[in-house]
């Protein structure tokens, strides 16, 4: 029997009303609607034909679905501004997905919020991922979850349309019949945090055809390759001291490999590691165990496929003897390649050659400890030079002072690189491109990086394209 469609938007303070009006009829009276709502049963999937709706205005929540053809309805979460960036008008910033940390071994998935650059007055547009269901709201993806493969790109890719206006919910309704702010689908840009960054970039390469519109694309601190996910080459102590494996060669940098010596690799068990992770020994020196956040996917721990054949060739285990908890030498073959970024830059250039980049990044990453940034400059080597595109590492220093603190300046470490433009000793001046972890006492993780995504729908409003900035591009009326 063919499953019902889901409903279209549902604002957030009328969730409650809609769901229990329309399947909970003839039962015992409802207690007073919460704040936000959710529907009467986690993961339902309410019935199409949905009756007209007020737009949704500033402040609030909208959720709908749009269809995606590879998984069915995938839920889509939409956040208003109070004030929208140009006066009654705002900027659209679809935030990608992480997708291998433990909470996605669960059914039960929030709506991936951990930035939300809502208050720099920009739509940002969040979606589950196929399978998923979030908790607070009911929401609920249909389709298979894959882990960062084919079905989760294919419903990045239909979710970014939708914010371009290129295809509308399931109910046949574009963004702006949803809402009460005038949505600009001419300033339409990609965020992405962390791995997402992955899913978010080979959704540009795969289907960049599909996503003519796109303006631009922030990343925030994203791995490129498969030895950055379990942090083969470093990591930070609980101390946020960086421990590097001096089996890692900076020196042996290419814009599609690194360089790492897996001859001295084992394995250890014991009091202090129970599970068994992977060491790198270290003769008369100190030697480097790998961290624990790496992929844990179902119970099974993922590692690079170079690490992986390793540990089978150097005979810490047979296939006999394999764990039971780590990925075999063949399975991470054939997983890593659908998960790397390295190959897949021009394809970006060729099908989205308008398209313009921000890279973001702290002098200290939240994970990745090379001092040399390989990720940044492997993504910097694709984006610029393999396709080509407008490019900046960290944002205008007129708009860290302008979006979070007019106190930045260069001599407390918040750069001002200029575009196109990158350091000539990756090893000796990486970390001082990047932006200090915290200014006037607060944090900056995630407020550089929503300066990054305020500088950049600025540019595309004024078409400011300029390798440095004086001030803030137009006038933004928030």
């Amino acid at each position: 029997m063919k499953k019902p469609r889901p409903s279209a938007v549902i604002r957030s303070q009328l969730l409650l009303a809609m769901f229990t009006t329309a399947l909970l009829a003839g039962c015992q009276t409802s207690t007073e609607t919460p704040a936000t709502a959710t529907p009467p049963a986690e993961g339902a999937l309410p019935t199409s034909g949905a009756s007209p709706i007020q737009p949704a205005g500033s402040g609030e929540i909208v959720y709908t679905h749009v269809h995606s053809p590879e998984n069915g309805a995938i839920a889509v979460r939409i956040d208003l501004p109070e004030q929208p960036r140009y006066g009654s008008r705002a900027p659209i910033v679809v935030i990608a997905s992480t997708w291998f940390v433990d909470k996605y071994n669960d059914t039960a998935t929030p709506f991936h919020l951990e930035f939300n650059p809502v208050e720099k007055g920009i739509i940002v547009i969040s979606h589950l991922w196929p399978g998923k269901t979030d908790p607070e709201s009911g929401m609920h993806s249909e389709g298979t979850y894959d882990f960062g493969g084919p079905n989760s790109l294919a419903a990045l890719r239909d979710v970014i349309r939708f914010a371009l206006r290129l295809e509308s919910d399931i109910d046949g309704r574009d963004l702006h019949e949803l809402i009460a702010i005038e949505p600009l689908y001419s300033n339409v840009g990609l965020f992405a945090s962390s791995h997402a960054g992955v899913v978010a970039t080979n959704v540009m390469a795969y289907y960049g055809e599909d996503l003519r519109g796109l303006r631009y694309f922030v990343g925030r601190e994203n791995p490129t390759m498969a030895e950055m996910y379990p942090l083969e080459i470093g990591h930070y102590d609980d101390r946020r001291q960086p421990i590097y494996n001096p089996y890692y060669d900076a020196a042996g940098y290419t814009p599609t490999s690194i360089a790492v010596d897996y001859s001295q690799l084992g394995w250890i068990q014991n009091q202090a590691f129970p599970e068994g992770r992977p060491i790198f020994e270290v003769p008369g020196g100190e030697d480097y165990v790998l961290d624990d956040k790496g992929p844990n996917i179902n119970g099974k721990r993922w590692f690079s496929h170079a690490l992986t054949q390793a540990l089978l060739d150097n005979g810490a285990f047979t296939l006999e003897t394999w764990p039971a908890d780590v990925a075999t030498p063949q399975q991470t073959a054939d997983f890593w390649p659908y998960r790397i970024t390295i190959h897949n830059y021009a394809d970006i250039g060729e099908k989205l050659p308008e398209l313009r980049v921000m890279l973001t990044f702290a002098t200290q990453d939240h994970v990745q400890a090379a001092q040399d940034k390989p990720h940044i400059r492997q993504a910097y080597d694709g984006f610029r030079k393999a396709a080509g595109l407008w490019t900046r590492l960290n944002c205008d220093l007129a708009y860290v002072q302008a979006e979070v603190d007019p106190s930045a300046t260069l001599a407390g470490g918040f750069p001002d690189n200029e575009a196109n433009t990158e350091p000539v000793n990756w090893f000796l001046e990486a970390e001082s491109w990047g932006f200090e972890g915290r200014l006037a006492g607060e944090m900056t993780a995630r407020s550089i990086p929503y300066a990054c995504v305020a500088e950049m729908a600025d540019r595309v409003r004024t078409d400011n394209w300029t390798p440095n900035l004086d001030a803030l591009v137009g006038d933004p009326a928030r």
